[in-house]
Order: structure tokens, then sequence, then C-alpha cells
């Protein structure tokens, strides 16, 4: 398992994304649409959760961003 802990609901299309200390954010479906189209882009993929939470962002690395992409796609 990644670093992260990836939940993606089936019936809302509502992501959500655990780090190991526990902090949770939740993404809707078009924020989940935005991520997928920005694979490959690191600084476009924390652009666009910042905007759900800028905290959040603040120490994701390349794995974890990496691991974002490979489980949304």
């Amino acid at each position: 398992m990644g670093k992260l802990d990836i939940h993606m609901c089936p019936e809302t299309g509502i992501c959500s994304v655990f780090k190991e200390d526990g902090t949770k954010i939740d993404m809707m479906p078009g924020e989940v649409a935005d991520l997928k189209e920005a694979a490959g882009d690191a600084e476009k993929i924390k652009e666009i959760i910042s905007q759900v939470d800028k905290s959040f962002t603040e120490d994701l690395g390349e794995e974890e961003i990496n691991q974002l992409t490979d489980e949304l796609k």
C-alpha cells in the first residue's frame, strides 16, 4: 500500500484521501476528473488539491502524487 489511503465511492464519485497521520480531504467528482486530466503534471495536481485544502498539499511528495494518479485512472 502507498502512503495515501484513497477511497472512491462508486455511487457518488466522491473521493476521500487519507494521509498516514490521519489527515483527510474529500474531493467532489469534478475535482477527481480534474486530477485525472492533470495526470503526469505534479504542479497541476497540487494546485487542484490545494483548492480543496491548501494545507493538505504542503508536504505531498512525488510518491504520493504518483499514487493518486495511478489509483484515480
